[in-house]
């Protein structure tokens, strides 16, 4: 059974931006990609931007609102609640009894009558919700699943980057080409992905590969991304000349030397492309967001045609990658 990207939805930043850090009372300004207005989102501004997103999402598929109580919905964040409790301190109010990552998997069963599900893997939490969606629909579990990517803003992971000295100061991001540093920034991507194809553009899934780098769980390791590019294009019958476009992980971070050197060994005639220049490092949507832009930014160019091979490399090791295929 062949597994399809249907359609795609994306909300991130129009510009970079900044925030400021208070670390130890001394205010310092960092470059961010400000997606939403609200400096710090609830639940509840949370929930509008995510009926939004799905609405876009199945009206670009073609597929009912109605269809939403037999359709599953995968949530991948790094964030989950941090936002909504800092908002509620913000404005003295006072915190849920429940605010662990399954509070808005619970709301949003509510909210939707379906099958939701909760993945927290850090940087790849939406990438390995996507490998997940993958499997049920292969497994024949389901035929159409929604996998939903988001990130906003919040001290807590800010300032964690910050205490690390991961930010980049500078006003340019490039990250791969010249790493200063991680620019972080926040958005919603929304995914559709079906037993079917999108007849505007056939995007098949294939070879998708979760691989875990034991080796460090901190930065990437050579021999893990090595690994985890040769194990995806094993499973799904390429070889590197076959692959047309490379989308990086490359977030500006110490792991970049590496990338790059990987990448001009294995794919020097392929296409590379950065999704975070556009978005900054969004953590736990980045897998559904770039994912959502990839496949829109395919879908403008009416000639393209081939196989982008995407990987998602996490804190912790959580690894996984795939390639899309799209034939006009």
């Amino acid at each position: 059974m062949n597994i399809y990207l249907n359609a795609a939805s994306a909300k991130f930043a129009d510009s970079l931006g900044q925030r400021t850090s208070n670390m130890l009372g001394q205010p310092l300004r960092f470059p961010y990609f400000n997606a939403f207005e609200e400096p710090l989102l609830s639940l509840e501004q949370l929930y509008a931007y995510f009926d939004l997103e799905i609405d876009r999402t199945l009206q670009q598929a073609g597929w009912d609102k109605s269809e939403l109580k037999h359709i599953p919905i995968l949530l991948g964040s790094t964030a989950y609640v941090i936002s909504d409790c800092e908002a509620r301190l913000a404005h003295n109010l006072p915190l849920p009894k429940e605010h662990s990552l399954t509070v808005i998997a619970e709301d949003l069963h509510a909210r939707y009558q379906t099958e939701v599900f909760s993945f927290a893997t850090s940087c790849t939490s939406s990438a390995q919700a996507m490998g997940y969606a993958y499997k049920m629909l292969k497994s024949g579990m389901y035929e159409k699943a929604l996998v939903i990517g988001f990130e906003m803003f919040n001290r807590l992971t800010f300032e964690h980057f910050q205490a690390m000295n991961l930010l980049s100061q500078e006003a340019q991001y490039s990250p791969l080409t010249d790493p200063t540093g991680i620019v972080l920034g926040e958005g919603i991507g929304c995914v559709a992905l079906s037993t079917q194809p999108n007849p505007q553009l056939p995007c098949e899934i294939v070879g998708v590969t979760p691989l875990t780098d034991n080796e460090n769980l901190t930065n990437s390791s050579e021999s893990a991304l090595r690994n985890l590019i040769n194990a995806c294009l094993n499973n799904a019958n390429f070889t590197p000349a076959d692959i047309d476009g490379v989308k990086v992980h490359g977030v500006g971070g110490n792991s970049d030397e590496m990338e790059l050197r990987v990448l001009q060994e294995i794919f020097p005639h392929a296409q590379w492309l950065s999704i975070k220049t556009q978005t900054g490092h969004t953590l736990g949507a980045s897998g559904a967001l770039e994912s959502a832009i990839l496949f829109n930014q395919l879908k403008s160019e009416l000639q393209k045609c081939g196989r982008f091979l995407n990987y998602f490399l996490g804190f912790g090791g959580s690894n996984i990658a795939w390639v899309l295929e799209v034939n006009k």
